[in-house]
């Protein structure tokens, strides 16, 4: 929807200033408007999944993203975890963090593309996915633990990518790399 008003937008500037008669520097200050309303859509939050947010960070992003969210455990104690975002495409461990005893959030930098999040206890014995169960509301009902896809574009960050899903059988996700 954003680069269909983008582009609807840049296509009648575009036009405006082809019809103009030379007016000095008014195809110029056109071109500043075309490059400010670039600029301030490409700053506008929007959600790419259920609850998560992603900011865009410029105009000429880098090829690198950020995913952040929050940590759980099935307990009073919150130990710490390492979190690894794995390549949809390749299923390798593209980053990962290792968090501390009671840390509730982590960040991974990444390189554009798309994710999967999954969390693990230091060994490896146990992990907990981002997947469709966390939308759900982790509820018995919720019995779908499919991995849920997370795109990060250049530049952006996005957050909420909560890997809390401990319920899944054993095996359902990736192991620890």
């Amino acid at each position: 929807m954003r680069r269909l008003f983008l582009t609807a937008t840049v296509l009648i500037l575009s036009g405006l200033a082809c019809q103009l008669p030379d007016l000095g520097n008014i195809k110029g200050t056109i071109g500043e408007i075309q490059k400010t309303v670039v600029t301030g859509i490409t700053e506008i939050p929007k959600t790419v999944e259920a609850g998560a947010t992603e900011l865009s960070a410029s105009p000429a992003a880098s090829a690198e993203g950020t995913i952040r969210g929050h940590l759980s455990y099935p307990s009073e104690f919150l130990p710490g975890q390492t979190v690894v975002a794995f390549d949809v495409a390749t299923m390798t461990a593209a980053a990962q963090v290792t968090t501390v005893d009671g840390q509730v959030e982590y960040e991974l930098t990444v390189p554009a593309g798309d994710y999967y999040v999954v969390a693990y206890l230091p060994d490896g014995s146990l992990s907990a996915g981002y997947s469709q169960a966390v939308p759900c509301g982790l509820l018995d009902s919720c019995t779908d633990h499919s991995l849920i896809p997370v795109h990060v574009g250049g530049g952006a960050v996005v957050d909420n990518i909560d890997p809390q899903d401990w319920y899944a059988d054993p095996g359902t996700f990736p192991p620890l790399p």
